[in-house]
């Protein structure tokens, strides 16, 4: 039982590294930009998605079926660790305020 309590404790004390990444067509410039809690958790969505050639999101599903995953890149562009007092909520709304400062330098007629 104290095994199980001391894996729960570590688990809820995990530092959390979001931030705002972007998916990147290599072909034609096109990007999709968006913002998460756990980016390790992105890029093993990322990873399974190029080795099994699934879709990896809705609006990237024309061009990843035609041109295939090998076009596309994963790319973390800002980081941001969850602070120990900060609710999920909290941290939630840093990152989508990171992701929307970052989007303000991109050049908007590309995004998917």
């Amino acid at each position: 039982m104290d095994r199980r309590k001391e894996i729960i404790n570590a688990y809820k004390r995990r530092k959390l590294r979001g931030g705002v990444y972007i998916i990147a067509n290599t072909l034609n410039g096109k990007y999709l930009i968006s913002y998460a809690a756990n980016l390790k958790s992105v890029q093993n969505h990322f990873q399974f998605a190029l080795t099994t050639g699934s879709t990896l999101h809705p609006r990237l599903r024309k061009d990843w079926e035609e041109l295939g995953a090998a076009a596309f890149t994963l790319a973390v562009l800002e980081e941001l660790e969850q602070k120990p007092e900060q609710s999920q909520a909290e941290f939630m709304a840093d990152l989508k305020t990171l992701e929307q400062l970052v989007r303000a330098n991109l050049d908007a007629s590309k995004e998917y």
